[in-house]
C-alpha cells in the first residue's frame, strides 16, 4: 500500500526547504540589517528570491506529479480488497481519488 504523503522523505525535504526559503526571503538568514539599504544587495536579493521561488515551484510540481503517478499506478494494479481497505483508511479530505471507471463507457453491440 502507498504511504501517505506526510510520511515520505520527499514531503519533509520539500517542507524544510520551503521553511528555509521563507526565512531567507523575510531576511532572517543571510542579511545584515545595516546593508539592507544598499541598492545592489536589494536587487541581488530580489533576483535570488525569484530564482529560489521558481525552483521551489518546480520542485513542488515534480513532487505532486510523481505522487499522482504513483497513486494512479497503484490504483490500476491493486486488488479490489486493497482498494476497499485503502478507501477506508483514507476517507477524509486527503483521500485518494479513484481514476474514472472504464465500465462507465457504453458498450457497442456486436454484429
Amino acid at each position: 500500500m502507498i504511504k501517505p504523503g506526510y510520511k515520505t522523505s520527499e514531503f519533509w525535504f520539500t517542507l524544510v526547504s520551503f521553511l528555509f526559503s521563507g526565512l531567507y526571503l523575510i531576511g532572517i538568514f543571510g542579511e545584515d540589517a545595516q546593508q539592507k539599504e544598499d541598492l545592489i544587495r536589494d536587487v541581488s536579493h530580489g533576483v535570488e528570491s525569484v530564482i529560489l521561488i521558481s525552483g521551489q515551484v518546480a520542485l513542488l510540481m515534480r513532487y505532486s506529479n510523481g505522487r499522482k503517478s504513483i497513486k494512479e499506478t497503484w490504483w490500476s494494479t491493486a486488488s479490489p480488497e486493497e482498494r476497499i481497505e485503502a478507501s477506508k483508511k483514507n476517507s477524509g479530505p486527503t483521500s485518494v481519488k479513484k481514476p474514472p471507471s472504464k465500465k462507465s463507457a457504453p458498450k457497442k453491440p456486436k454484429k
